[in-house]
């Protein structure tokens, strides 16, 4: 494609709120306010409208205990009381919340109840204080491995995989507009030497600089420092410090080939950000399947995590799945199928307490004795009204539909998934966008899912290409999109995955998965959006930005091949109205697909609000 080509007019569709933005929701749970005693007290709060997935806020009177005994006044207890967050589609409006600390006066040494304070006499402005900026931290799964023989329950063993496999992890790190690096390494998560050293940093003891505009003569000279292909065998870790007060801009990602076994195909996936509550959707545990989940805590406190399983029919009632410890720098393994069998369409949600961890699905399939394809499943967005997925990569119907043809290859067919965690069913309008605009859909695209299930809907009518889907629903929904490839009847098939993404701002980083042929899809649902590829070979020099104006409603695709010659990673910036990206990685020649939803920017906080309270 040729950048700066409006694809479409498109229609931006709205109903109360296009994709890009729709109507906020009413009558969602509220937050529960601490009491004293440590009791806690739902407490509704008027015109404030929240998503199921994210904690409102809380609008409660302030609390006292009893009146103190005279003889103990002095001890009372100091009350405290905290006004209602509202929040949009992106979260938190201007405060998030007040605090409001009442102190002990003689209304309550006699006993007199503090009258309630009206919500917005609690509108205070919060107090923030500076924070310095943090590592980037992402933790890369480990290769693909079978399950071994003797492998019971749902802790496996594994055996090996095959001879032609290679599994290796790239990874950049951009430094600032003098051409300073940010000190960075990819290193085992067990700990150990380290794998690949990106840059050292600033050395030891030095007095951290701020980030510089130019250097020395007044040029800029920013580069990137890159390691590519670098062979793992186990999980590792890619860590990069800060430059200055600046999060350093810097990303790592997996790959996995293999031209023989029963893993034959490609496994491509970003190393992933640790976090306390993630959820996966794609997971299949049926008779030929396995699902391998694969825990991982880079921290050094002990996580305990606690996993909730969904299928078609509902919420799976399991043994084995709560209160499961990942020490610090280890990785916990779980066979899926020894906690929930027979689930042709299985969803996890995975939350940590302690440590923040990573989780990735190792998810394979042997169709007799043909490879049905392998995959690391990654986490999609959290439950919202709008999920976006780019990256929906639909081949030639000829081929696809001779696969499918096969018996027991019927699941070899693209298909959207929904979950709705919540107890309300949800009305989804399911919009599927390509380079000329929106493309129809059976029943336009509207469809009804039940409340805590999940709900597959089949795209194997689109044409070949690749596409961005757009979904809303008048209730928090999260989602995912199963496509597959092969090169004919009898021969392997691959799966992959696209899962929701969030919007693209400043200065998101894309690694190109070594071995593949790599593009990259971009979808602008609502309205025209503008977005800046600047690509960066394995040297670490930077090439000329390219500018593709996106239409709304509509998606496009970009060859890595057209950002440079030998692009091994690209930093991605957009404006205008919200757009959202994926990475497409194939095999030349053989079947193989995997899908990676470009991340959000690594632009830290730099400062965070203080709240008092108990």
């Amino acid at each position: 494609m040729s950048g700066g080509t409006d694809r479409g007019t498109g229609n931006g569709r709205t109903e109360g709120g296009s994709p890009g933005q729709p109507a906020l929701q009413e009558g969602l749970p509220q937050e529960e306010t601490p009491q004293a005693g440590g009791k806690r007290e739902d407490v509704p709060q008027e015109g404030t409208a929240q998503r199921a997935s994210e904690p409102a806020g809380t609008d409660a009177a302030a609390v006292q205990d009893p009146a103190p005994d005279p003889a103990s006044s002095a001890a009372a207890a100091t009350p405290v009381a905290v006004s209602p967050r509202r929040h949009g589609l992106h979260g938190p409006r201007g405060a998030a919340a007040a605090v409001l600390v009442l102190g002990a006066t003689a209304a309550l040494a006699t006993g007199t109840l503090i009258p309630r304070p009206a919500a917005d006499a609690l509108g205070y402005d919060l107090a923030e204080t500076a924070v310095p900026a943090g590592d980037y931290t992402a933790v890369c799964a480990g290769p693909p491995r079978l399950l071994g023989a003797d492998a019971g329950g749902i802790d496996p063993e594994f055996s090996p995989v095959s001879k032609s496999a290679k599994t290796s992890v790239s990874a950049m790190v951009l430094g600032d507009l003098s051409g300073a690096l940010p000190g960075s390494a990819l290193s085992p998560l067990r700990g150990g030497d380290p794998l690949a050293v990106l840059s050292k940093g600033p050395s030891e003891g030095a007095e951290a600089a701020p980030p510089a505009s130019s250097d020395s003569t007044g040029l800029t000279s920013r580069t990137a420092g890159v390691a590519g292909g670098t062979a793992v065998q186990d999980t590792s870790v890619f860590r990069a410090e800060p430059l200055g007060a600046q999060t350093p801009v810097a990303g790592a990602m997996f790959s996995y080939t293999a031209r023989d076994g029963d893993l034959r195909g490609l496994a491509a996936a970003p190393c992933q950000a640790p976090s306390n509550d993630l959820w996966i959707l794609g997971a299949d545990t049926t008779v030929g399947s396995t699902s391998v989940l694969l825990l991982s805590n880079p921290t050094s406190t002990p996580a305990t995590v606690d996993l909730e399983l969904t299928g078609a029919e509902g919420p799976l009632k399991t043994a084995g799945g709560t209160g499961l410890l990942v020490p610090p720098g280890q990785t916990r393994q779980l066979v899926l199928g020894g906690l929930a069998a027979d689930q042709e369409q299985l969803a996890v949600r995975v939350r940590s307490t302690g440590g923040r961890i990573t989780a990735y699905i190792q998810q394979s399939e042997l169709r007799g004795l043909t490879p049905g394809g392998v995959e690391l499943l990654t986490p999609t967005a959290g439950p919202a009204d709008t999920q976006v997925l780019p990256g929906v990569s639909i081949q030639d119907a000829a081929t696809a539909r001779r696969i499918r043809e096969q018996e027991g290859y019927e699941g070899a067919a693209p298909a959207l998934q929904v979950l709705v965690p919540g107890t309300s069913d949800a009305v989804l309008d399911v919009v599927v966008l390509g380079p000329d605009g929106e493309r129809a859909l059976d029943d336009g695209g509207v469809v009804t899912a039940r409340a805590g299930a999940l709900t597959t809907l089949p795209l194997d009518e689109l044409p070949e290409g690749n596409y961005t889907v757009a979904v809303s629903a008048d209730v928090p929904v999260s989602a995912a999109v199963r496509v597959s490839r092969g090169t004919g009847p009898g021969k392997p098939v691959d799966q992959g995955l696209a899962v929701a993404a969030a919007r693209i701002g400043g200065d998101s980083s894309v690694v190109f998965a070594d071995g593949t042929d790599a593009s990259l899809v971009f979808g602008s649902p609502s309205g025209r959006s503008e977005v800046s590829v600047t690509g960066i070979r394995a040297d670490g020099t930077l090439g000329t930005p390219k500018i593709f104006n996106l239409a709304g409603g509509t998606s496009v695709a970009v060859p890595a091949s057209e950002l440079m010659v030998g692009a091994a990673a690209a930093v991605i910036s957009a404006t205008g109205d919200p757009v959202y990206g994926a990475q497409v990685n194939t095999l030349a020649g053989a079947a193989g697909i995997a899908v990676s939803a470009v991340p959000p920017g690594a632009t830290g906080r730099e400062s965070i609000p203080v709240i008092l309270g108990y």
